[in-house]
């Protein structure tokens, strides 16, 4: 399981906060954070009964058991409902191969920064792609990942990838200082988001590459990024009215709040909140609409919640509160789908919310693999 979470090192966890930042002193209203009594949906289980949803389409996921396997790999499929039956694709594996890439085993061969991600499916291509989403284009047509070269220890490479054909086009961009590389963050019409990493801190600083000429210029410089989503970063903070913040455990800072900050302008607003608790941001909905989950360390009464939060000065959504580990999520219009791995005692499946039903469970592994995880990488059609 920690090799798959390794690959998930795009992805949105929680971790330390590096140096100070004058948005961290910034005040705005907080959020409001509705309290109701959980809906059925939310009761306080190990796990969800099985359920039969109505409606038709295939859902792509990754389905793999990497459990000690060398090299890495992710193998592809669909599952059918409201049959709930998954099939592999023989053209949906994914490997790591000898220089840390992840590489299609379909022709032509598409490549990958080991770091990137979860491959998806790229449905109008009819491609997996061995990326993030967010580091896809809108259409589809292209995606962009970044790879280093010792030899050249000032500058990194950014590569943009032409799904159909698998051409690349090669730019080198020098390293900001105090960086030790980029990440690509998103792929969206405005260009390509890139995000300064650094070593055992979050990453911070956001630049944006227009990726026909190559051309970069930094934007907002801000600290202990999540996501970048629609020209906005998303960030961690812990805010200062809480009057008992989030302990730090083994010199990693947890967040209390989740603040949104415009990368044109720099200013922030503080999304979540929570005093107290320690708080994460999961991922988004098919509307751009950040969904969050907060822990509250209480000895034996510890608990979270996973909430869909459509505007700070709105209440949040509850979607689930409980013993159960949701996995990585893909918003689908008015559907949020969730994965789920068979690690640290969880159950692999696929779980599904919508406002009507809340939270259920719509498919189960039932092959008893250590370590397995099945997450949902693409819109069911």
């Amino acid at each position: 399981m920690r090799r798959w979470v390794a690959v998930l090192g795009f992805c949105l966890v929680a971790c330390s906060q590096t140096t100070r930042n004058p948005i961290a002193d910034a005040t705005p209203s907080p959020a409001k954070t509705a309290t109701p009594s959980p809906p059925p949906s939310a009761t306080l289980t190990a796990d969800l009964p099985l359920m039969t949803v109505d409606f038709h389409c295939q859902l792509p996921v990754i389905d793999s058991s990497n459990s000690g396997a060398d090299p890495l790999a992710f193998n592809g499929a669909f599952v059918s409902f409201p049959t709930a039956v998954l099939t592999s694709d023989p053209a949906g594996g994914t490997h790591m191969d000898s220089n840390g890439e992840l590489t299609t085993d379909a022709s032509p061969t598409l490549h990958s920064s080991g770091h990137s991600g979860l491959p998806f499916y790229d449905r109008v291509q009819r491609r997996w792609v061995p990326a993030a989403t967010v580091q896809s284009t809108p259409d589809g047509a292209s995606y962009a990942y970044v790879t280093s070269d010792a030899s050249r220890p000032t500058k990194v490479e950014v590569h943009i990838v032409d799904v159909r054909s698998a051409a690349e086009k090669l730019f080198q961009v020098a390293i900001p200082r105090y960086d030790t590389g980029f990440e690509v963050f998103d792929f969206s019409a405005a260009g390509i988001y890139l995000v300064g990493s650094q070593v055992d801190r979050r990453p911070a600083g956001v630049w944006l590459m227009n990726p026909t000429t190559g051309a970069i210029r930094q934007l907002v410089q801000v600290t202990d990024l999540m996501a970048v989503r629609g020209g906005y970063g998303w960030i961690g903070r812990v805010d200062p009215r809480d009057p008992a913040p989030p302990k730090q455990v083994k010199g990693s800072q947890p967040f209390n709040s989740i603040v949104r900050v415009d990368l044109a302008t720099g200013v922030p607003m503080t999304w979540f909140y929570r005093p107290g608790a320690e708080v994460e941001l999961m991922g988004f909905d098919g509307k751009g609409w950040p969904v969050v989950r907060f822990f509250e360390h209480n000895g034996p009464s510890d608990r979270s919640e996973t909430w869909l939060v459509p505007a700070p000065s709105k209440q949040g959504i509850l979607i689930y509160a409980g013993a159960l580990s949701l996995g990585p999520l893909q918003g689908d219009g008015d559907r949020l789908w969730f994965g789920g791995s068979t690690g640290f005692g969880g159950t692999a499946g696929i779980y599904l919310y919508t406002q009507a039903r809340g939270l259920q469970k719509v498919f189960a592994f039932t092959d008893g693999k250590p370590d397995h995880v099945v997450a949902p990488v693409g819109v069911c059609a």
